[in-house]
């Protein structure tokens, strides 16, 4: 890990504007991930995990949604200042992502090795016998079994967990100095998961790129991740490091979370749920967006939002408590 900035994400802001009114679904969401190293995004569904990355890759639908605030900087340049040709030398180029499910992304018409093929004509003018040579060789790297046969075949001739590694060797043909890998294991099996996040340590070590890796499970954050952003409602509401954010968890929801988590300790009859259901984006609460669900609620949260700030060195939370393990009396006084 080198500690160079890849990411700045500043004061983002992108939100869908339909008939109803206004979905903030990314609500002022701030973070950085440097080159090296793996950033966690977690959070339930419909906390904005996605839209922040599609954000990032302005892949957002216009309309309905538009990203209205902040910075996207990234190799010394706003993203949000390019222009959408300029963008377009950027996606699939030195930013890829893999999305959840490859096969709403890959062309069920074009065989596999054509697809990258493409990619790699397109962004670094290869010609077809070095694009052919370096897919195979991409196709290697992630652990397809046969290569040279499996180049000719459709995606539907592939497992889900191949199609996923087809996914990966796309995103990686460019080498990309920052990949965003959202919910890349999801549907799959266990072993076939571990595998995947093999690839993505691989990625991290040889090509030294930044990883954003967009999850709601919590077991593969504590196995690859160096820090993490924790999600809820738009908002940001706790980061850091992942060895403190799982030690000592300073805000409600993501207490919340780990609590829900099972482990050898928590058998599933012992898991705590959190109670309630997130706020209707389009009737985002007065004061802290998670107060309706939280134990430690006290009418400061009613009445006002938490400022976004350091309760420990690295540690941010948005939360009128600086430990979860203190009582709101306490914190009242």
């Amino acid at each position: 890990m080198t500690g160079t900035p890849s990411l700045n994400v500043v004061n983002l802001k992108t939100h869908f504007f339909i008939r109803e009114g206004v979905v903030r679904a990314v609500d002022g969401v701030s973070f950085s991930v440097d080159q090296g190293e793996v950033l966690g995004i977690v959070g339930e569904s419909g906390c904005g995990k996605s839209i922040t990355a599609r954000s990032i890759l302005r892949l957002v639908p216009n309309p309905p949604g538009r990203t209205v605030d902040g910075r996207i900087e990234f190799e010394g340049k706003d993203l949000l200042e390019l222009s959408e040709s300029e963008m377009r030398k950027v996606r699939g180029n030195r930013i890829s992502m893999i999305f959840q499910d490859p096969m709403t992304y890959l062309n069920p018409t074009m065989k596999v090795g054509d697809q990258i093929t493409e990619v790699l004509r397109l962004h670094l003018d290869m010609n077809e016998t070095q694009a052919r040579a370096r897919t195979l060789e991409l196709f290697r790297d992630v652990n397809i079994p046969e290569p040279e046969g499996r180049l000719d075949n459709y995606p539907h001739e592939f497992s889900g967990g191949m199609r996923q590694r087809v996914m990966i060797a796309m995103a990686l043909a460019c080498e990309p100095g920052l990949l965003i890998a959202d919910e890349p294991t999801t549907a799959l099996d266990v072993t076939v998961q571990a595998q995947i996040l093999d690839l993505l340590r691989r990625i991290r070590d040889d090509l030294n790129s930044a990883i954003i890796l967009i999850t709601h499970d919590l077991g593969v954050v504590a196995e690859i991740c160096d820090k993490v952003v924790v999600m809820y409602a738009g908002q940001v509401v706790e980061q850091a490091n992942v060895y403190d954010l799982f030690d000592e968890p300073k805000h409600p929801y993501t207490r919340g979370l780990l609590d829900s988590l099972p482990t050898p300790e928590h058998r599933v009859d012992q898991l705590k749920p959190i109670p309630g259901q997130p706020p209707d984006l389009l009737r985002i609460p007065k004061g802290c967006n998670f107060a309706p669900r939280c134990a430690y609620c006290m009418q400061k949260c009613i009445d006002e939002e938490p400022p976004f700030r350091e309760v420990a060195p690295g540690h941010m939370s948005r939360c009128w408590l600086d430990s979860v393990t203190q009582t709101a009396v306490a914190a009242a006084e």
